[in-house]
Order: C-alpha cells, then sequence, then structure tokens
C-alpha cells in the first residue's frame, strides 16, 4: 500500500457515505433504466478524482460536478451504443422521500414530475435535477460552468414548463 492511500480510502469513503443517497438519485435522473450502472461509474470517477480535489470548491460541489461529468459520458456512451425508448416505471426505493412530507406526495404526480424530468434535454435536465437537490445557483454555476444569472432564468422556465406538464395544462412548452 502506498503512502496516503489509507487517507485517501477514507476520504473516499467517507464522500461516498455523505452523498450516496444523493448521488443515486443523481444517477436515476440521467439512466433510469441503468442508474446502478451509472452509479457505479460515478463512484470510480470519485477515486479516480480524488487525488486532484485541491479543496477550491466545496467537497459537494466537487462531488457534484464530478458526477454530472460522468454521468454526461455515460449517457453520451450509452446512447450510442443503444438506441431505445424510455418506458415509465416506478420510482426506485432509494428516491423515496425520508420525511413524513415526502412521503404524503401523490405519488402519480412524482411519477409525472420525474417522467417530465425525464424527457427533458440533458442540460435542461442537469440544471432541474441540481436544483432538486437544493444547491443555489451559484453552486450551480462551479457545477456546471453556466452563470449563476443564466441558471436562475433556465430554472425559472424549467420549473414553468414542468408545471405545466405535471398539472396538465395545454400550454406551449417549448
Amino acid at each position: 500500500m502506498k503512502p496516503g492511500d489509507k487517507e485517501r480510502r477514507t476520504k473516499y469513503d467517507n464522500i461516498l457515505q455523505r452523498y450516496r443517497s444523493a448521488l443515486l438519485r443523481l444517477a436515476w435522473s440521467y439512466a433510469r433504466d441503468s442508474a446502478e450502472d451509472l452509479f457505479q461509474e460515478i463512484a470510480m470517477a470519485l477515486w479516480t478524482a480524488l487525488p486532484q480535489f485541491r479543496g477550491d470548491s466545496s467537497e459537494r460541489t466537487w462531488a457534484y460536478r464530478v458526477a454530472h461529468n460522468t454521468a454526461i459520458s455515460f449517457m453520451t456512451s450509452f446512447k450510442r451504443r443503444e438506441t431505445r425508448e424510455q418506458t415509465r416505471g416506478d420510482l426506485p426505493d432509494f428516491v423515496a422521500h425520508a420525511n413524513p412530507e415526502g412521503q404524503a406526495i401523490d405519488r402519480e404526480r412524482r411519477d409525472r414530475l420525474w417522467t417530465a424530468i425525464q424527457q427533458l434535454p440533458i442540460n435542461e435536465r442537469q440544471l432541474m435535477t441540481l436544483y432538486l437537490e437544493g444547491f443555489a445557483a451559484s453552486e450551480i454555476e462551479a457545477i456546471t460552468g453556466i452563470s449563476a444569472g443564466a441558471v436562475a432564468t433556465r430554472l425559472t422556465r424549467l420549473r414553468k414548463k414542468l408545471t405545466a406538464q405535471v398539472c396538465g395544462e395545454k400550454e406551449d412548452l417549448q
């Protein structure tokens, strides 16, 4: 074992433990049917990238940047390998909300929301997933490279678009 490997392993285990649920949700938002495979790719990318983490951003922001970049690469490769139609399925167990308020959300509406998010173009899906994970516009800027002002504008449009779609309004969604 090289010097520093034990420390690296401990730090990696802590990151994975802290962000596991959120990273699984992120993986699911990109690749519903291959979420576990994508999560494994993300875990490997975090391990590989850990020595380059300098602390310029928060650990959470860094982990999401690595995860999103990995997800984009994964989806690009996946689409090249296979062209398939998305099927509508139930949300996996790891997406279930841990608090009573989250559990009270109507399952049909939640399914429609996630289906609508899954149908968004990948750049919009990325912004919405980060927003739903509780990232501020400035943190999303650090992850995506899109200015905080543009993030806020795009999120406003996306929320309106998704609300209309989930609520079944006949408004122009483009």
